[in-house]
């Protein structure tokens, strides 16, 4: 899978198995947490995976929350 942005790359380089299937398989938001920009994964709750559903990357920190 191909992204485009450095904090993308880090993100993904920095994931799980589960945060994976959250990037590969969601949509991407940006949010804001403690003041740090973060982008959060959703996909659909008909999905049978639920596990990564809303994971969260903080691109300040460079950690996967939540």
């Amino acid at each position: 899978m191909k992204y485009r942005g450095l904090s993308m790359i880090e993100a993904y380089n920095a994931a799980g198995y589960r945060e994976r299937f959250a990037m590969q398989n969601g949509n991407k938001t940006v949010i804001f947490v403690n003041g740090h920009k973060c982008f959060k994964f959703t996909y659909s709750v008909n999905h049978e995976y639920q596990d990564a559903n809303g994971s969260i990357y903080d691109t300040v920190s460079k950690v996967w929350i939540g």
